[in-house]
């Protein structure tokens, strides 16, 4: 027997509506005020700038405790990168050579279990398909590169 599973992916535009201005080291103190109640999600954030636009990065939140804003964070200071600093050295260089924001996309995992028909899968499966799907899709700059 043959179990199938549908995903819809959406419009590239629909991945970017209402992204977050984010700052690095002591900007991300200033703008994480004014951060909204998706930091206390989880699922899928794109890091992007918008003029010219460039998806720079592709991401997401891991395990029960890793919201989105603690993911940012990991990503946005470079205190807390000491463990992976690859993406903020990119974000740092991005910043340096663009002139406007640095933003970020959350699609959350209410978003994507709308995305999935067929046979039932846990969220973190919904999730880590849905990330690559992205990834070869929209094809991130730094990801491009690996």
């Amino acid at each position: 027997m043959v179990e199938e599973i549908t995903i819809s992916i959406l419009d590239k535009e629909e991945y970017l509506v209402n992204p977050i201005k984010i700052g690095l080291d002591k900007d991300w103190v200033k703008k994480s005020t004014d951060f909204d109640r998706r930091m206390k999600m989880q699922g899928i954030y794109i890091f992007h700038v918008s003029t010219p636009l460039r998806i720079i990065y592709i991401g997401k939140t891991r395990g029960p405790t890793m919201d989105f804003k603690t993911r940012l964070y990991r990503h946005a200071t470079e205190s807390a990168s000491q463990s992976n600093p690859r993406i903020y050295r990119v974000l740092k260089k991005v910043k340096e050579e663009n002139r406007g924001p640095i933003l970020v996309s959350l699609i959350t995992t209410e978003q994507i279990r709308s995305l999935f028909k067929g046979k039932p899968l846990e969220d973190s499966a919904m999730i880590d398909i849905y990330e690559q799907a992205l990834i070869h899709l929209l094809k991130p700059e730094e990801q491009e590169k690996q």
